[in-house]
């Protein structure tokens, strides 16, 4: 299986959520790997690095590639090949979005956010991703439950799925992230708890799909 995650935006937790998702469905029991489509910045890749010199477990496979295809070809030696894209990914989201089971948008709350993740879901849909595939996360999430509120209105109106669940901006989390852990990792109970919550319901919806194919 294939899982994208497509930004038009930098900073809006694409590669954090790559990193939960793949720390967790191989404590699941999945083969996976991230492809680290960022070429130039190499976010994964440099968390890659810091994790395997901190020792951690599980190992988590990374490698960059500088095409889409690529990856893609090596998909099939994995349970789940996780395709972390790079911001702006304009034509090559829509590579990534057709050969995807599923397709993770991050957003924040604010409309700088949410507005250029709608156009770009409204233009993977024009390109002929269904729109079922194509489900929004909040990351990086700060607000109040009114703020939280307002930003599903606003995709509910736009017609865009999205978790119930969310991937909050702590500074615990981004402090795991410079040792290397996905947020799942870190050492506050209730942040881990949540963090895991949140991979769970993304597989439940990945394992309700296949049933349903």
């Amino acid at each position: 299986m294939i899982i994208s995650l497509i930004s038009q935006k930098g900073g809006v937790g694409k590669s954090a959520l790559a990193r939960l998702l793949a720390v967790e469905f191989i404590r699941a029991g999945w083969q996976v790997k991230i492809a680290d489509l960022d070429t130039m910045q190499g976010t994964t890749t440099k968390w890659k690095a810091r994790r395997d010199r901190a020792g951690l477990q599980p190992e988590i496979p990374v490698e960059k590639f500088a095409t889409v295809e690529r990856a893609i070809r090596e998909a099939d030696r994995f349970d789940l090949m996780l395709l972390d894209g790079p911001a702006h990914a304009e034509q090559g989201g829509r590579g990534m979005a057709k050969s995807s089971d599923l397709v993770l948008m991050p957003t924040g709350y604010g409309l700088d956010d949410l507005e250029a993740q709608v156009e770009a879901a409204y233009e993977l849909e024009e390109s002929g991703i269904d729109r079922a595939k194509i489900w929004f996360v909040f990351c990086r999430t700060t607000g109040s439950p009114s703020e939280d509120q307002a930003a599903r209105d606003y995709l509910k109106r736009a017609k865009i799925n999205v978790f119930d669940l969310v991937f909050p901006e702590l500074p615990s989390i981004r402090q795991g992230h410079n040792a290397g852990k996905a947020a799942s990792e870190i050492s506050f109970p209730a942040v881990q708890e949540r963090s895991a919550a949140l991979a769970a319901a993304i597989a439940k919806h990945m394992q309700t799909k296949k049933a349903a194919a």
